[in-house]
């Protein structure tokens, strides 16, 4: 009898429009939930940033746990090869080159060029010059597509 009475003074509900159901979503974390099979699990889980919880006697402990895994276990060592190839690389490439070979790839002899940059430097301070005034400038790059001037000049 008092039932119209309460639902007279309850919330509604907004009803959807016409024609269209609702579905009333029911979620939940299955990590936050804890019971029986999960509690061993997550014992240990505390609240400490990585920080706070990687002290120099858990970093110990941890460094030499995963050396002994390293050691002992083939698929760990090739997870470890292979993160440190992809990282690093499988070493030092020897990118130096000499003199000669830099002149070379430009297509000058090299003692010649540095005899002409010995009388240069000679000639500065009777022309009143400091070396970086004179500084030689760098030839520009051509691409294959189009040729040096002195190469343009040449075949015509």
């Amino acid at each position: 009898m008092f039932r119209w009475l309460s639902n007279l003074f309850a919330a509604k509900p907004s009803r959807p429009a016409r024609g269209r159901a609702v579905r009333v979503l029911r979620a939940r974390y299955d990590a936050a939930v804890t019971n029986d099979d999960n509690r061993r699990h997550w014992a240990n889980a505390d609240g400490l940033s990585a920080n706070a919880a990687n002290s120099a006697e858990v970093r110990r402990v941890l460094r030499n746990r995963a050396r002994y895994e390293v050691a002992n276990n083939s698929y760990a060592g090739g997870i470890v090869l292979t993160l440190a190839n992809d990282v690093i690389g499988t070493g030092l490439a020897n990118h130096t080159t000499t003199l000669a070979d830099e002149y070379a790839r430009r297509g000058l002899d090299w003692e010649a060029q540095l005899r002409q940059r010995a009388k240069e430097l000679a000639l500065m301070p009777e022309l009143g010059l400091t070396p970086n005034q004179a500084a030689p400038s760098e030839p520009e790059e051509t691409t294959d597509d189009e040729p040096a001037e002195s190469e343009a000049v040449r075949a015509a």
